[in-house]
């Protein structure tokens, strides 16, 4: 494939989080070693509201400063820039050098609905969209289109529109047996990019728990067609016995808690039924940590959202894929995400308590073996010179 400009817009930051910089950081990462000309321009038209206490929400300096740092640590310290709403400047590149790269560019990747799409990102030719959050952004759709709110430049349909390439975490869509409406759009199945080098274990020596990090419920419960859409406490109801099931075996879990009264959250319960809750700030809160932390695992036990569970989607974490790259096994929901990886040997998909509690047995029994199948899967279906050229390989 011939050297192509590619921009990369997401959100590492404005959500300066170990979990999400990981996420977006393998984009520009991985399409680098396979020696493309590469940018990340964070452009979120959003203001830095996710700060710690007693900053001000129109200061965007400890986003800059966190972008900067994780830029310079991963080797994109030249090609980096944050243009900020809040005071009109931009960070890093100048504001000429990122008008002169868009003019030359290839192909725009938005990750997440990240980027609103000015005139200058408008002009390149091939412009990506990749929804990580399926039927979340579906129904997103269908609330404007219902609302007669799908005119507004920051709507998820505008969004859409603007873009001439749409993938999908949910692998699933458009199948008959996924709730996920198409709108008519044609969606590619993607999924998350992993650079395995950064992810190699070479110590081979297991923790003692399995774990996991979650958000308990990160926003309401949506309606679609007369029907609740909900988040991963849901779903985590379900499986909440699973340690007083198996004793013996220890669960730990860094648990991002819910800020709304009406939550059913209650981290005394979850203890009690053998779970160790941990708090993401001091445990994942940089790369580094969220790295140290999966590798200290025996491998990940997991729920997934209650939407991606109840529409089908194929949806499969980016999380447990780094999990996987580590030589982790990973046990979590079916979402319909083994009808696209094989389940069975280094993960294994659960949907009921009975084969949950059967597939950590399994892993436990025989370690070695499902951790070497782990590394196996993160090779042959989440490396990132698979999935970033099989996406590039689908452009015109």
């Amino acid at each position: 494939m011939e050297k192509l400009r590619i921009i990369v817009g997401g959100y590492i930051g404005l959500y300066p989080t170990g979990g999400a910089t990981w996420d977006y950081i393998q984009y520009p990462l991985g399409l680098k070693l396979l020696g493309h000309d590469v940018y990340y321009i964070e452009d979120t038209m959003q203001y830095p509201v996710f700060q710690k206490n007693g900053s001000s929400w129109d200061d965007a300096s400890r986003c800059v400063s966190y972008l900067k740092e994780m830029m310079e640590s991963f080797g994109l310290e030249d090609r980096w820039a944050y243009r900020d709403i809040a005071s009109g400047l931009s960070f890093g590149l100048s504001e000429q050098r990122i008008l002169e790269i868009c003019e030359t560019a290839n192909v725009f990747i938005n990750i997440s609905c990240s980027t609103y799409l000015r005139d200058e990102y408008l002009k390149i030719p091939h412009r990506i969209l990749i929804d990580s959050d399926p039927m979340f952004t579906q129904i997103q759709y269908a609330i404007e289109i219902k609302n007669d709110s799908e005119s507004r430049n920051w709507s998820t349909k505008k969004m859409i529109e603007n873009h001439n390439y749409l993938f999908s975490f949910g692998e699933n869509i458009g199948a008959e047996d996924c709730e996920i409406p198409t709108f008519n759009y044609k969606w590619h199945a993607t999924r998350q990019p992993i650079c395995l080098d950064l992810w190699k274990n070479n110590s081979r020596v297991s923790g003692k728990k399995f774990t996991s990090i979650m958000n308990w419920s990160g926003r309401k419960k949506l309606e679609y067609n007369n029907e609740e859409w909900g988040q991963k406490d849901v779903e985590f109801e379900k499986f909440k016995q699973v340690p007083a099931l198996l004793p013996g075996v220890e669960f730990e879990v860094v648990v991002n808690k819910p800020l709304n009264k009406e939550s059913n959250y209650c981290g005394i319960e979850l203890e009690g039924l053998g779970w160790k809750i941990l708090e993401p700030s001091t445990t994942v809160g940089n790369t580094k940590d969220y790295k140290a932390f999966i590798l200290k695992s025996i491998g990940e036990f997991s729920v997934a959202k209650e939407t991606y569970v109840k529409s089908n989607s194929g949806w499969f974490s980016c999380r447990s894929a780094c999990y996987l790259a580590a030589g982790k096994p990973v046990i979590t929901e079916e979402t319909g995400w083994s009808k696209y990886i094989p389940s069975g040997n280094g993960v294994i998909a659960f949907d009921n308590i009975s084969s949950a509690i059967e597939a950590l047995k399994e892993i436990n029994s025989n370690l070695p073996y499902h951790s070497k199948q782990a590394e196996q899967i993160a090779r042959a279906y989440f490396s990132s010179d698979v999935v970033l050229l099989r996406m590039l390989e689908q452009l015109n």
